[in-house]
């Protein structure tokens, strides 16, 4: 529950900022990269850190308000206090990690290849580290 409340918040959450900076970089971006193209790199590059540093944000917002409300609003088996270290131990195991993880390569492989948004996603981002 805890990691489909995360993607949900992380969507919801970074859609927004990418759109504003989306929006920035096609008004006064792209502008300046036409007029001066020798410094098109200093120009794509705040936008780059802006995207990496918004993405961080968002993670890091979407993890607590998604271990708040898995805490608050969960099953009851799945409720943790949300400022308790407790949880570590239960979700953490390595033992069930290593068990579980060849079930998520495989689901996050079947994800990628099946999901249309991911391949758009993952083919900007190849394309902006090409143009640049």
């Amino acid at each position: 529950m805890r990691q489909s409340i995360f993607h949900v918040l992380m969507v919801c959450l970074f859609l927004p900022v990418l759109a504003a900076i989306a929006n920035s970089l096609n008004n006064y971006g792209f502008s300046l990269m036409e007029q001066y193209p020798q410094i098109k790199f200093f120009v794509v590059l705040p936008y780059l850190l802006l995207v990496a540093a918004s993405l961080y944000g968002c993670s890091r917002v979407a993890d607590r308000l998604s271990w708040f409300l898995a805490g608050k609003f969960g099953k009851p088996e799945e409720k943790v206090e949300y400022f308790d270290q407790k949880w570590a131990e239960k979700y953490l195991d390595e033992n069930a990690i290593a068990k579980n993880e060849p079930v998520f390569r495989k689901k996050a492989d079947a994800w990628l290849k099946e999901n249309l948004m991911a391949k758009i996603i993952f083919g900007l981002i190849i394309g902006a580290v090409l143009a640049i």
